[in-house]
């Protein structure tokens, strides 16, 4: 059973996606270095961040302000 899965994307803002079946939280990379890790996110919202057309667009419309977060790591 898979427990986790690392996701590079094509975006000008987000460098990688790290996703945990179990606990479902998303922990985001960005650009800049800052890594945050948001909480309850379906694995639906996570499989159509990796498919879409801009993935920065669709992290600001879908998770953004859509879930809780905690910063791991600041820019």
């Amino acid at each position: 059973m898979l427990i986790e899965q690392t996701s590079n994307v094509d975006s000008s803002t987000i460098k990688n996606v790290i996703y945990n079946f179990p606990s479902k939280s998303l922990k985001v990379t960005f650009v800049s270095g800052a890594v945050y890790e948001y909480a309850d996110v379906d694995k639906e919202v996570y499989e159509g961040l990796c498919e879409a057309d801009s993935q920065g667009k669709f992290f600001s419309e879908k998770i953004k302000n859509n879930f809780q977060y905690t910063k791991l790591l600041k820019s």
